[in-house]
């Protein structure tokens, strides 16, 4: 084999152990979001289901797992990491570009302390920040001595959004850093000569080549306060975002429910990655186009024409799409040809469950009665028969005199 084929075939192997390893925690969390099973389990397999994305199951010992639907807790975690997630893009953007632009306009003597300092909460722990905040809106509630400060300094919501925007913030300041270092100061000089004033040069000029970085350090910053817990878990105090109950909910033991909503978010996750990849796309053809247009508005008509003979081609996305559709159609007739989909199968799995669980009760109770049994044939026992001696003879003394019988009388 020459070097260059082994060199391949060793880049093939790592990207293709890159991406299992990646991904393959993902994929084997979707599928047991559609296992009928107690437990978070591919093998092994019950039934097909949809029951963890609803109301979830009675198990047959009477214990109730709420599924996706059904579970408050969870609805409310979502709800209150939303409204934490919108006020730290709130707080966190408007910061990050105001730190961003006043970099750009201090002295580049003080600039390297300025950007050391602007970038140094992402240094500090998750833990720190939030127990800090926590304890020092604790002593401003304490300082106030009650009313509207007090509640708000020790409001979960209000102390979190403050302690994530702590180091959120400096993520959108290094994201609006990189803009503006690729932006032409000359554009603001020449309005500034126009006779604009500085507020004009921000919403005219400045604004509108910051609005990538305006978009881009949202969603950013979103997804960061959406997803944290070091800082979370300290800082909500008596209420609850997702993650935090998530982590409750693994605490106690993991749940199906916790698998379909990650294949959910995974879902939203990919669908608005393919929208603004199609997006993108639509308007590189769509500029593209345009461009097209205009040189053909130059070209000569016998050249135009050999040039709008195009062949048919087919998309390379419909291979994929085939094949999705064969592995869907192929595993509902898997599952269909042996009964592991529908009401049926669950009621049987879930009977099965019953008589297992009745025949082990069963035994259990047959072992305590022979044991019972065996005890009341054998006679009560003695305290060094009971306890295997471990306390010695009981007669070790009566020969010394001092424990002699007929001594003490």
């Amino acid at each position: 084999m020459k070097p260059q084929h082994a060199l391949k075939l060793l880049l093939g192997i790592y990207i293709f152990v890159f991406f299992a390893y990646l991904f393959g925690p993902l994929i084997i969390m979707s599928i047991t979001a559609f296992n009928s099973a107690e437990f978070p389990a591919v093998t092994p397999w019950e039934c097909f289901s949809w029951r963890w994305f609803a109301e979830g199951k009675v198990t047959y010992d009477g214990q109730r797992l709420a599924g996706l639907l059904a579970d408050t807790k969870l609805h409310d975690g979502i709800l209150t990491s939303l409204r934490i997630a919108v006020g730290v893009v709130i707080l966190s953007v408007p910061i990050g570009m105001a730190a961003a632009i006043v970099l750009t306009q201090v002295n580049s003597k003080i600039r390297t302390l300025f950007y050391s300092m602007a970038i140094m909460p992402v240094l500090f722990p998750g833990v720190v920040i939030g127990i800090s905040t926590v304890v020092l809106w604790d002593r401003i509630a304490s300082i106030t001595g009650g009313g509207a400060m007090a509640d708000i300094g020790r409001n979960g919501v209000f102390l979190t959004i403050l302690a994530q925007t702590c180091f959120i913030s400096t993520y959108c300041f290094l994201i609006f850093v990189a803009r503006l270092q690729r932006f032409d100061k000359t554009q603001e000089e020449a309005a500034l000569d126009l006779g604009a004033s500085q507020t004009q040069v921000f919403i005219k000029i400045l604004m509108p080549y910051l609005m990538p970085a305006i978009a881009s350090s949202a969603v950013i910053a979103f997804l960061y306060s959406f997803e944290n817990y070091n800082t979370t878990v300290f800082s909500i105090l008596s209420d609850q975002t997702l993650t935090t109950v998530i982590a409750s909910k693994v605490r106690l033991g993991i749940s199906p429910a916790i698998s379909a909503l990650a294949l959910v978010i995974i879902a939203i996750t990919l669908t608005a990655a393919v929208s603004y990849e199609v997006l993108k796309r639509r308007e590189e053809k769509r500029l593209a186009k345009i461009k097209q247009m205009q040189l053909h508005q130059a070209m000569p008509r016998d050249r135009l024409k050999q040039n709008q003979k195009i062949a048919f081609k087919l998309p390379k996305s419909m291979f994929l799409i085939l094949l999705v559709c064969f592995g869907v159609i192929a595993g509902g007739n898997y599952l269909a040809s042996n009964n592991l989909y529908g009401e049926k199968c669950i009621v049987a799995a879930d009977e099965a469950k019953k008589s297992n669980f009745a025949d082990q009760l069963k035994l259990l109770q047959q072992n305590v009665g022979n044991e019972g049994t065996t005890s009341s044939q054998s006679g009560p026992a003695t305290g060094s028969q009971e306890f295997n001696n471990i306390f010695g003879d009981p007669n070790l003394f009566k020969n010394f005199g001092g424990f002699d019988s007929k001594s003490e009388k």
